[in-house]
């Protein structure tokens, strides 16, 4: 395989994983899990998206971007991958705040607050993280898009002007970044819509440098391999279970190291990460991320039109009972997961490909 072309099994298998954390943070039911540190500290799970990010744009991109032209194909195949799902779903928001104007489905206020129409708009063209409104907006997980969408203008922009020291001068805006959530954002790495961008350069632009200088940083194999994996994930694991204030800055750090240790694939825990259930369930992993919050929105409605919640959480007494509530809430933000990385990822990738592939001229194989 042409190393530029090269997938990355494991690490995508890890994303999986992280997307159903994610997914577990956010589930509004009274489980085991629920006040487990893991769970309750699991929005940090989402800066492995960007430093993963970086690491492959970078892998797949690097060589490939020397004109204004490549860059404009660029933006659109990296817009046709996240885009389309993202809009499916803000429509599915909009169609429910209309059933609430017309059916009064509960007694939230249609189109206030979160869901104001002017943030319609910014959700629309992927602006809604720069602190532009008081919270987060319409579909909340969203706001990775907005300000992963900016991380890739910046790229591009780095390689066509400075493409010897695009990545060293990245790595500064990185020091940047992290530097403003550290003294500047009230919540630390669980800043979202306010200083969200700052804390994605901070992960893309780190492991965009990581992909340059993976290959020339020596690596165990066999059981030593295994073994630093193991020890990774304990730590990734352990870290996040406790992190709390400014330490929580130290995580992108940890998914550099992570993102350099599976990204070899050499220990056991890298050849169950590539078995096809898990290389599935990262496939999946954009779709869970993106649709899990409406079914969770969706889910409470109904709770408490049947009174269901307690607290903010749905609870029916047993938390045996709540457990496979749960497990079950999760299966279906999976189905549905599935249909729609079935039916919207996976055409549209395939129509922008098209739209994108460079012409070949006549004559030319």
């Amino acid at each position: 395989m042409n190393p530029v072309h090269r997938r990355f099994e494991a690490l995508d298998s890890l994303r999986g994983v992280c997307a159903i954390l994610v997914v577990m943070f956010h589930m509004p039911v009274a489980s085991h899990w629920r006040d487990w540190g893991l769970i309750q500290h699991s929005y940090l799970f989402v800066d492995y998206f960007f430093v993963l990010s970086g690491f492959v744009i970078a892998h797949a991109y690097s060589q490939r971007l020397k004109t204004s032209q490549d860059a404009g194909r660029f933006m659109v195949r990296r817009l046709g991958r996240v885009w389309p799902l993202h809009a499916t779903v803000l429509a599915a928001y909009i169609g429910l705040e209309l059933c609430r104007l017309w059916f009064q489905i509960d007694s939230a206020t249609p189109f206030t607050r979160d869901r104001s129409v002017e943030s319609i708009f910014t959700n629309l063209f992927l602006i809604q993280a720069y602190n532009i409104h008081p919270s987060l907006t319409w579909n909340g997980p969203s706001w990775t898009l907005s300000v992963e969408v900016g991380c890739y203008v910046v790229f591009a922009l780095l390689l066509l002007a400075t493409p010897k020291v695009w990545r060293w001068i990245g790595a500064v805006l990185a020091v940047i970044g992290a530097v403003i959530v550290l003294t500047q954002a009230k919540r630390y790495m669980n800043t979202t819509y306010d200083f969200a961008f700052p804390r994605a350069v901070y992960g893309f632009f780190l492991g965009s440098l990581l992909q340059g200088l993976w290959t020339a940083i020596p690596r165990v194999k066999g059981r030593a391999a295994t073994a630093l994996e193991i020890a990774t994930v304990i730590g990734v694991c352990v870290f996040i279970g406790y992190a709390t204030g400014p330490t929580t800055v130290l995580v992108t750090l940890l998914f550099i190291a992570a993102v350099w240790v599976f990204a070899g694939e050499d220990g056991a825990l890298s050849r169950l990460l590539d078995t096809k259930p898990l290389v599935t369930l990262g496939r999946w992993s954009f779709a869970i991320y993106m649709v899990h919050m409406f079914v969770l929105v969706v889910t409470l409605i109904i709770a408490r039109k049947l009174d269901w919640v307690v607290e903010r959480r749905i609870d029916f007494g047993s938390v045996w009972l709540n457990n496979l509530f749960g497990l079950a809430l999760f299966g279906l933000i999976v189905l549905l997961a599935i249909l729609a990385h079935r039916f919207i990822e996976q055409p549209a990738q395939r129509l922008i490909d098209r739209w994108t592939r460079p012409k070949t001229a006549p004559g030319t194989a």
